[in-house]
């Protein structure tokens, strides 16, 4: 059974676009729904043709401290921070476990922010990677259970589609500036 503040969740995604008071408020509704620390997104950006991860977006819980304007974690290089995610997210995986039982860059980046477990799972959009989200649990050494796995996945679910429904507004805009333009000539 999916969780009501999933649901919540992406309706408003869906309904207001994928403006940033409006990711947060969605972060917000899962994040409190599944007691975790922290909810956030990170978008895939390329570095002189190196892929890399910068973090977007972040709802975090009165106790973990919000790491969103932290500078290590933006343009992180995978291979050298999660070399393995890559792969993982472009087979439609999701990464999820102990902290300290992670390799030791992943581990050293997420023990720095006082994370004990991490869940994180891709954001695809039109066929590719765009990013991913993720929640942790900076208190516990959560298992991650199935129904919070299934929760983490419909919010990526929704976030593609706010994402995709906000690329097709900008392209249909695009198009009416240029039709006018040569309405004009």
């Amino acid at each position: 059974m999916i969780p009501p503040f999933i649901f919540e969740a992406s309706a408003l995604l869906l309904r207001s676009g994928f403006d940033s008071d409006v990711v947060v408020r969605a972060l917000r509704l899962v994040g409190e729904g599944l007691a975790v620390d922290r909810v956030y997104i990170f978008e895939d950006v390329l570095v002189d043709g190196i892929r890399c991860a910068s973090q977007r977006y972040e709802w975090t819980s009165m106790s973990a401290e919000p790491q969103i304007d932290n500078p290590e974690l933006q343009e992180m290089p995978y291979d050298v921070i999660a070399p393995e995610w890559p792969a993982i997210f472009a087979a439609g995986g999701l990464v999820k476990g102990l902290v300290r039982e992670m390799p030791t860059a992943t581990r050293e980046l997420l023990e720095a922010q006082a994370i004990r477990s991490i869940l994180v799972c891709p954001i695809h959009v039109d066929g590719a990677c765009w990013g991913f989200v993720g929640f942790d649990d900076c208190h516990s050494d959560r298992a991650w259970p199935d129904p919070e796995v299934s929760a983490l996945q419909r919010l990526a679910y929704g976030l593609r589609g706010a994402l995709h429904s906000q690329r097709s507004a900008e392209a249909l805009a695009a198009a009416a500036r240029i039709l006018a333009r040569l309405s004009e000539g």
